[in-house]
């Protein structure tokens, strides 16, 4: 029998240790949403809603604020809720197993108490339970917000 030596058997692994490389970079897609996506806006759970990525857009302080986010309501009714600053408040309605984009349905505080870059509280108030949002203002530092910024007071 003839003795075997190392290049021959390197060759004689190549098929194994290719194979084994293939099927071995197929184990992973980063695609099936095992990572969450970053987002500004800050997030609550009170009472059957969901408030996801919620924020306020304003041209600066003390000019109209719009909210923006997404509220999802996880029961079978229709839920109202406010979303109040320190000086005023907002009624909204979200129907059942349904949500409400701000991106589409506009919220719009009268003013902003805080600067953009600050973080202001929201009071989140849902079937009598009184919840604290901190939410991040934003103004048009980031383009994706600049068509959601709410125009000056006239009094500017």
């Amino acid at each position: 029998m003839k003795p075997v030596n190392s290049t021959t058997k390197l060759f004689r692994l190549m098929p194994a240790l290719a194979l084994s490389a293939a099927l071995l970079t197929g184990c992973y897609n980063h695609s099936e949403g095992d990572h969450d996506p970053v987002a500004l806006g800050a997030d609550l759970n009170v009472s059957g809603l969901q408030l996801r990525s919620v924020l306020i857009v304003t041209s600066g302080q003390n000019e109209p604020g719009r909210v923006l986010g997404t509220i999802f309501n996880t029961t079978a009714t229709d839920i109202q809720m406010v979303l109040a600053d320190s000086d005023e408040q907002l009624e909204v309605k979200i129907p059942a197993l349904g949500h409400l984009g701000f991106d589409q349905s506009p919220l719009i505080f009268n003013t902003t108490q805080e600067p953009p870059g600050a973080r202001t509280d929201l009071q989140v108030r849902v079937k009598g339970q009184q919840e604290i949002i901190n939410v991040p203002i934003q103004n048009g530092t980031f383009d994706q917000y600049r068509p959601y910024i709410p125009s000056p007071s006239p009094s500017s």
